[in-house]
């Protein structure tokens, strides 16, 4: 008869192995790995999410066209809003949107460009810098005439005298209020969870763990490293997006 002893020693180190990689699972449920997903998230939904803006933009000019550069509504180099990854607290992600001033002059009517009885035009340009943000706000803005306003009213072409107290009550118009808050939330509902199941990051993320917790040694060091490397790939480490 034979008689197998196991050593103790092996089994402890079985246990041990055991462990590691038991621990190395868990980290994929952990802040850390969730945080690294969110990352990614923002830089998946965030580039769908200005393309889709572009989009609707150019099908809905009346409210969306204060978040672009004047007379370039949906084109993507004329953008004045910019997404910004903010907090990132156990895989929860926030996302603020910021608007950039404009650079373009405001448009001249094209009646008031040529010359009137007077033999004089219009010529000089306007830039309304806060374009975006005030209009996003939709409050009603007041100012003091610094020079001749003039402008095309409802019975032709109005002047304002220097000194003048100039009451804007819906300025770029009354759809415009909100409205790219309003498209944001309802997009960002009703596509972020498809985007992310399809965009192979999970499967990635499981295929890197797998080879690495095949190595001998391999736990929660080098699942934290796989994940983060893994989820960079599709984050690119960006935080913001424009």
């Amino acid at each position: 008869m034979i008689q197998l002893t196991i050593n103790p020693k092996e089994i402890d180190k079985l246990f041990s192995e055991i462990d590691l990689k038991i621990s190395g699972l868990k980290t994929l449920i952990s802040s850390s790995s969730a945080s690294e997903i969110a990352k990614a998230a923002f830089t998946l939904t965030g580039e769908r999410f200005v393309l889709a803006v572009d989009r609707f933009s150019i099908s809905n000019p009346k409210r969306m066209h204060h978040v672009y550069e004047w007379k370039r509504t949906g084109r993507s180099n004329a953008r004045l809003f910019v997404l910004e990854r903010e907090s990132i607290l156990s895989g929860s992600l926030g996302i603020n949107v910021s608007f950039m001033p404009s650079r373009t002059p405001v448009p001249i009517p094209a009646e008031l460009l040529s010359p009137g009885p007077t033999g004089k035009s219009v010529t000089s340009k306007t830039i309304f810098r806060d374009k975006a943000k005030v209009m996003e706000e939709g409050k009603p803005i007041q100012f003091a005439a610094k020079k001749i306003i003039t402008f095309l009213g409802t019975n032709g072409q109005v002047f304002l005298q220097p000194g003048t107290m100039v009451t804007i009550l819906n300025p770029g118009g009354i759809q415009v209020r909100n409205s790219f808050q309003q498209f944001m939330l309802e997009w960002y509902q009703a596509n972020s969870e498809s985007i992310m199941k399809s965009s192979g990051l999970y499967e990635r993320i499981a295929y890197d763990v797998a080879n690495v917790l095949n190595t001998t040694g391999a736990g929660m060091k080098e699942v934290n490293i796989a994940v983060k490397n893994a989820a960079s790939l599709y984050s690119q480490e960006r935080v913001a997006i424009k």
